[in-house]
């Protein structure tokens, strides 16, 4: 997409970076005491207790162990609230020296402000491998600059749900139309089920997993460009139906009334103790219920049920990214570092707990669960639409976010947010 949707963020950003000057945390010395040893500052969310993140630092531990001349100081911040610190940081010029990052919109803001230094020159590690293919790296490449590398693609949206529970309300399979997914969710009510668990408090899963998948069946993936380009609008009537299905899901009562105040990791929760009969999540999700179910719970997995697209909000995962502001020798040490992360066991345990990886690397088909094989089979099937939280600004993406939140509270109209939404392109 081009740059005029990204300057007023990005020029915000640039400015306070420079009156920052972009310093390194634990500054640009080389070490905690020994010369021969650098010592890198490294940033990254979690997700305490999910087996991608547990397979993911498991690897990164391993780094101290067989480096001598490169040390990590590893700082992990819970994943609602890092986007927020890792944000505040870099206006206040006080980034670590290696961080995570997301693609597209979330990295070009860092990016225009020079607070990211570009990996270009050891792209072709990855490329002459074979491990990564050259377009594997577009969602990092800004203005002809690489600076991260894909771990895993992201679909963003699924329906995992109870087929026991369904069968109780009278279902022997998930509805094939939409019409059949608003009658399920009124027998399961009669049921005295709540039909889907939703914890939205973060703000991301109504505008990540539910109105990037669903909006995009209405608007088709070319929309959030073509808004950018002038030639449509969010107030157009295509988006505007969007936002209705999640005005008619929350006026007939399919989510739990606490959605705005708990979180993602406690609606997978609910739906484990069977307090609701679905949950919509992304694939992340697969391996923390395949972990966490009862032995007798069958879980299925599906998407929404709406229009004649069969699309799902996709895009490549977080990645790692190394301040452009500190000394020659830390950047040095930061790229052996992606080097030797970004490899073929860590694409191989993520691969080992159901995360779906941008590499060709063994596909383990035989020893997954079949939830995640049934996962991997549907995102092939389907046809990609843009995350919004990827595509659109910060502010813009913000915005989206509290509006949704209003939406679920009736404190706002899908015609209002069109429109709020609008005001904040123009």
């Amino acid at each position: 997409m081009g740059s005029t949707w990204k300057k007023p963020v990005a020029a915000s950003l640039a400015g306070v970076l420079a009156l920052g000057g972009l310093a390194a945390c634990g500054n640009d010395s080389g070490s905690g005491g020994d010369d021969d040893v650098v010592t890198l500052s490294y940033w990254k969310s979690a997700d305490t207790g999910r087996p991608d993140f547990e397979a993911f630092m498991e690897v990164v531990n391993k780094f101290n162990d067989e480096h001598e001349d490169i040390q990590l100081d590893v700082n992990t911040t819970p994943n609602d609230d890092y986007r927020t610190r890792l944000n505040t940081r870099a206006a206040g010029g006080d980034l670590p020296d290696v961080f995570q990052v997301w693609p597209g919109a979330e990295l070009r803001p860092l990016v225009e402000a020079g607070a990211v230094e570009p990996i270009d020159d050891i792209e072709d590690y990855w490329l002459d491998s074979g491990l990564l293919e050259e377009g594997s790296f577009d969602e990092f490449t800004i203005e002809d600059n690489t600076y991260a590398v894909p771990v895993n693609s992201n679909p963003t949206h699924f329906i995992y749900y109870n087929k026991d529970m369904l069968s109780k309300a009278g279902y022997d399979s998930f509805p094939e139309d939409y019409d059949g997914f608003l009658q399920l969710i009124e027998d399961l009510k009669d049921e005295e089920v709540t039909p889907i668990s939703l914890g939205n408090s973060g703000g991301w899963v109504l505008q990540s997993v539910y109105i990037s998948t669903i909006a995009d069946r209405f608007t088709g993936p070319d929309f959030l460009e073509d808004v950018e380009n002038g030639d449509r609008k969010f107030t157009d009537p295509e988006f505007i139906q969007g936002l209705e299905v999640i005005e008619e899901l929350n006026n007939m009562e399919a989510f739990n009334n606490d959605l705005n105040t708990i979180d993602s990791m406690q609606m997978i929760d609910q739906f484990l103790q069977e307090e609701s009969a679905m949950v919509m999540d992304g694939n992340w999700a697969a391996t923390e219920i395949i972990e966490n179910k009862q032995e007798d719970q069958d879980i299925g997995i599906t998407t929404i049920p709406l229009g004649d697209r069969n699309s799902i909000s996709n895009t490549m995962g977080s990645a790692s990214a190394i301040n452009s502001d500190i000394s020659d020798e830390k950047k040095e040490a930061a790229k052996e570092f992606l080097k030797w992360l970004y490899n073929e066991e860590l694409f191989k345990e993520l691969q080992s707990v159901g995360r779906i990886v941008p590499t060709n690397v063994e596909n383990p088909n035989d020893e997954l669960d079949p939830l995640i094989n049934e996962m991997m089979e549907i995102t092939q099937e389907a046809e990609n639409a843009p995350v919004y939280d990827a595509t659109l600004t910060p502010s813009l993406n913000d915005e989206l976010e509290n509006q949704l939140q209003a939406l679920t509270l009736g404190e706002a109209t899908p015609e209002e947010i069109g429109e709020a939404l609008q005001k904040e392109v123009e």
